[in-house]
């Protein structure tokens, strides 16, 4: 079930990418994002944000319904904003990412700050871990809008519930169709949202991303909208589900 498991040594690190299965279609989807995070100018600002540490939803997440202690899966964890955060809140941290160079920055910066934290290399896609591994897992900074279609997007759940042990949460945001809609409609095509000229992200409403749970046999604790760091930056949808058999 696990695949085939290559390691890839990155520096000092060590990395694992799991081969996955999935269709063609699915892994093209993807290879734009690839790409897009594996130029330095764009990846270049998110050392600068992971002084920035958790947005307002993301600590409200955090202190409701994360126990201390827990084991996180941090899926698209980029440089580690919110791997550093968590782990200095007292959480062990494992992070995920399709990008080397950004998991190279991470890597870096959590030998400089003594953080012990594992970071893996995966496809995208499929999670290099056996079942029932971790307490929490979460999909932040929108990244779940990187999953280009529903099929992606229910592979990357069912993964997910895979992975997490029963009665474990998985928290995951999106942006919010219609805050982006209205704010930003110049950047917006169909589900499209062109954050960057060659990149976009999928926008939702909260009806579908309570669909896609639900249908990947996961329980709704909230769904809702929530702050970043100022009112002014706007709002994302966050949803929390849990793994209940």
């Amino acid at each position: 079930r696990m695949g085939l498991i290559l390691l890839v040594k990155q520096r000092e690190k060590w990395y694992y990418i799991r081969k996955g299965k999935r269709g063609r279609n699915m892994q093209e989807n993807l290879e734009s994002v690839r790409r897009w995070y594996h130029t330095q100018e764009n990846y270049g600002y998110m050392p600068r944000e992971v002084e920035k540490g958790l947005k307002i939803w993301e600590k409200s997440v955090a202190e409701n319904y994360f126990v201390k202690g827990s084991h996180i899966l941090d899926i698209g964890c980029g440089v580690g904003r919110e791997a550093f955060a968590l782990y200095d809140l007292g959480f062990s941290i494992t992070g995920v990412d399709i990008s080397a160079p950004i998991l190279e920055e991470a890597g870096r910066y959590a030998s400089l700050t003594k953080r012990d934290i594992e970071f893996y290399l995966i496809n995208g896609l499929d999670l290099p871990f056996g079942d029932r591994i971790f307490d929490v897992i979460i999909i932040w900074s929108q990244t779940f809008g990187l999953l280009y279609g529903n099929e992606n997007q229910m592979h990357m759940l069912q993964e997910c519930r895979r992975v997490l042990k029963i009665g474990g949460v998985l928290s995951f945001s999106a942006h919010d169709q219609e805050f982006v809609e209205k704010n930003f409609p110049q950047y917006v095509e169909g589900k499209k949202f062109w954050a960057y000229k060659d990149c976009w992200w999928e926008i939702f409403t909260k009806k579908e991303i309570m669909d896609l749970a639900h249908k990947a046999g996961f329980h709704v604790l909230c769904c809702r909208e929530g702050e970043i760091y100022r009112q002014e930056d706007g709002v994302v949808i966050y949803c929390v589900v849990q793994k209940n058999r």
